[in-house]
């Protein structure tokens, strides 16, 4: 038993080493999306609990959040330096291959299995024009619905290499006028009140030690 405890412990480590590799390497790649999916994280575990999810899927919705861009580490370095608010189709096809690649990254990390779908399904939508698969509005899992929308509204409100941050107001009319195209309504009006209530992430030094919390509440690591 004590032998099964340390070979399981030990493949937590080298798994979660594997992880602090990707966040640190989204860092070197863009800062903008290694903060900002802290950021993500952090807003969809707010919704998550507002909702009423258990503190198990809260924290999957979490780690969701945290590596919904890790896809993006594949791309291009032009799609990360364009400054121009549209990117040519070559480029936007690329991007459309961001969650695919995110969760061929993450599916082989066991306590990770519940969080790959909120990566993969991030960017479908309620109307079925979504990527990468179109799925529509109750085949799309609940916790890909908080990233989704948790991801918008932090891109919305930053500055981003392309555009300047909007305003709070202007998210929440971004938010309001994707229901039922993009969002789920129901889910987008409980995160408007909790930004209301608790209000926006501003701090820009984020905690480094996010990321290794979070995963080891899951994975168990620590276990004697």
């Amino acid at each position: 038993m004590r032998r099964q405890l340390k070979s399981r412990k030990r493949l937590c480590e080298q798994q979660l080493h594997t992880l602090s590799e990707i966040c640190r390497a989204l860092g070197e790649k863009d800062r903008y999306t290694q903060t900002h999916g802290y950021r993500v994280s952090l807003y969809a575990m707010r919704l998550a609990r507002r909702l009423g999810f258990s503190p198990e899927e809260i924290r999957n919705v979490g780690i969701g959040g945290l590596f919904h861009d890790a896809g993006k580490l594949a791309l291009s370095d032009r799609i990360f330096t364009n400054r121009e608010t549209h990117l040519p189709f070559e480029l936007r096809q690329e991007v459309r291959c961001h969650p695919l690649i995110g969760a061929a990254l993450l599916k082989d990390i066991d306590f990770l299995k519940p969080a790959v779908d909120f990566v993969l399904f991030h960017h479908e939508q309620e109307d079925g024009n979504g990527y990468p698969f179109g799925l529509r509005a109750g085949e799309i899992p609940p916790g890909a619905k908080i990233v989704s929308i948790a991801d918008c509204f932090d891109a919305v409100t930053t500055d981003r290499p392309y555009q300047k941050g909007q305003s709070v107001a202007s998210a929440y009319e971004i938010l309001r006028e994707g229901c039922r195209r993009f969002f789920c309504e129901e889910y987008v009006e409980t995160f408007i009140e909790e930004i209301e209530e608790n209000g926006i992430i501003q701090d820009t030094h984020l905690d480094p030690l996010l990321a290794d919390r979070l995963v080891r509440s899951v994975a168990g690591c620590n276990a004697r």
